[in-house]
């Protein structure tokens, strides 16, 4: 470690020039010495300077303090034991602003360099990971799922799921504990060039529910899975354009979880355009291509890969010092995400690909191998989505500050499925499908408008409606009915942060099915069949 010397000699130097004679200089002069001394000692301490080196600067300092010209004490036991007159020693006269020039070029450097070289940080990182942001949470979770009547009990396990539902449990009270944990960073690699990546809990691999990282205790000790969550490189030359690509965690704004599960990572391209157009208002527009599910083509499938095309423009708004508005139109347009029939009854695999490897309850499914399971009697099941999706999405935010750090915030959204086609589905499943095609939910929240303070607080009621197909069950929310669509029903809760950047929340999930479950397929339309469910959370949340 290399380290400016001048300015400590330089400081010891004049600490050691004083005597006697000047009482108020010698004063001053000495508490600069003793403070620069102090400094080399702490020093020290720190482990920026051995000892010996330290000695061997105050032997230096001193020994220029004794040179020719400086200002020397005789000693005393001489002028005592000869009983001459002391001899005349000449002090410099240093002006107090030349001291305080030197006070203040001492302290200058000095911190300049404690700075630069992060003096009294053992194993300080080196200045590459300087470049990087980290970032973590822990969320502990008690869940409590409930089935109630409403005078009508819930159909059957075995009933569901004849007719698609992915559901393992109707009737039986449950209680789970979960745990969720992400680790990530984001590093800046020049001036316009950001990478990052982030590890999570939760399912890995195809089939693996995408919309949540919880882990479910209970696993006889076994270790959990932990999956690429994030993985994305972001190009940013101007302030108002962004080019991300990769695993790149969801770049739609989405108030809700009416399309979006809060855990949800998409994969992809994304552009966004983010111009300001005055003091108080920006334009945002965001474009991505996001693969879904990559079929590799085989000479026994023509299943095409399913895409997401996505469309999203909406302003930012300041109404005021304390208030503002974020709305946004969005289409979200899914490109064969549709199931399709295998045309022979004969061991045909054609369109086996077209099959959603993952669902939860709600859209209208088919079963793609239906003419085989038909004419040979049996139950291999294999269930695509009846309708294609093309979801308009109009989404809105109002944020008004109004008492100190307390703020009131309006969240809405709104869906409609454009892509469903009744003939479409007949042809491709050879039945009739109700239309069930729009969605809404709000939400009004009071308090901090983060949990990071210590003491924040937030306490919110909604409402949600979701018909069976006004978006992709997959996707949306994991919780409310245990996630999916075709479901209506109010949820409230609250948080309180005991400790900076770690609060409990409280939530409660009342949902029932609107219109029960429908399967298309070969002369199979049911409804009717009842689910109401019930949830009840406890999460503890701790970030850094």
């Amino acid at each position: 470690m290399r380290m400016n010397w001048r300015p400590l000699l330089l400081t010891l130097a004049l600490a050691t020039t004083a005597t006697p004679s000047f009482a108020d200089d010698l004063e001053e002069l000495r508490k600069l010495r003793d403070t620069t001394i102090n400094l080399v000692n702490a020093l020290v301490e720190q482990g920026v300077l051995t000892r010996a080196k330290a000695d061997e600067i105050i032997a230096q300092a001193q020994q220029s303090a004794a040179k020719p010209g400086a200002a020397t004490p005789a000693p005393a036991a001489s002028s005592t034991a000869t009983g001459a007159s002391p001899p005349v020693v000449r002090v410099p006269y240093v002006p107090e602003s030349v001291k305080e020039e030197i006070r203040d070029e001492v302290k200058g450097e000095v911190l300049a360099q404690a700075k630069s070289e992060r003096w009294g940080q053992p194993g300080a990182f080196p200045d590459w990971l300087q470049h990087f942001t980290w970032d973590g949470d822990i969320r502990l979770r008690g869940e409590a799922d409930r089935f109630p009547n409403d005078g009508t009990p819930n159909a059957s396990v075995a009933q569901l799921q004849a007719f698609g539902v992915n559901i393992a449990n109707s009737t039986q009270s449950t209680d789970r504990y979960r745990v969720r944990a992400r680790f990530g960073f984001d590093a800046t690699v020049g001036d316009t060039v950001t990478v990052g990546m982030r590890l999570a809990t939760g399912g890995v691999g195809s089939g693996t529910n995408p919309g949540t990282e919880n882990q479910t205790l209970g696993t006889y000790e076994s270790r959990s899975t932990i999956g690429l969550d994030r993985a994305f490189l972001q190009y940013r030359p101007v302030n108002w354009f962004t080019f991300t690509g990769g695993r790149v965690g969801n770049p739609f704004f989405a108030p809700t979880t009416l399309i979006w599960a809060n855990d949800l990572s998409l994969e992809g391209f994304v552009t966004r355009f983010e111009p300001q157009l005055g003091p108080r208002a920006s334009w945002f527009t965001t474009l991505g291509a996001m693969p879904i599910l990559y079929n590799a083509p085989t000479p026994g499938s023509t299943s095409s890969s399913k895409w997401l095309y996505a469309y999203q423009s909406g302003f930012d708004v300041r109404l005021s010092q304390r208030a503002q508005w974020t709305v946004g139109a969005a289409l979200y347009d899914y490109r064969n995400i549709e199931g399709i029939l295998n045309p022979s009854p004969y061991a045909d695999t054609q369109y086996n690909g077209t099959a959603a490897p993952f669902r939860q309850t709600g859209n209208t499914v088919f079963d793609i191998d239906g003419l085989a399971n038909l004419a040979n009697g049996t139950q291999n099941t294999l269930y695509g989505l009846a309708s294609k999706f093309h979801e308009l999405n109009v989404s809105s935010k109002l944020d008004f500050g109004f008492v100190g750090p307390t703020h009131l915030i309006i969240d809405a959204d709104w869906v409609k499925n454009l892509g469903f086609n009744a003939s479409d589905i007949a042809a491709r499943t050879d039945a009739q499908v109700n239309r069930e095609v729009r969605g809404w939910q709000t939400r009004v929240m009071v308090g901090y408008p983060t949990m990071q303070p210590k003491y924040s607080w937030q306490a919110w009621v909604g409402y949600r409606y979701a018909q069976r197909d006004s978006t992709v069950d997959a996707f949306t929310d994991q919780d409310f009915h245990l996630g999916g669509t075709d479901a209506m029903g109010y949820y409230l809760g609250g948080s309180f942060a005991f400790e900076k950047n770690t609060f409990v929340s409280l939530r409660w999930f009342s949902a029932k099915q609107i219109d029960g479950v429908e399967l298309a397929g070969a002369d199979s339309i049911q409804s009717g069949l009842p689910l109401a469910i019930d949830v009840l959370q406890l999460d503890i949340n701790s970030a850094f």
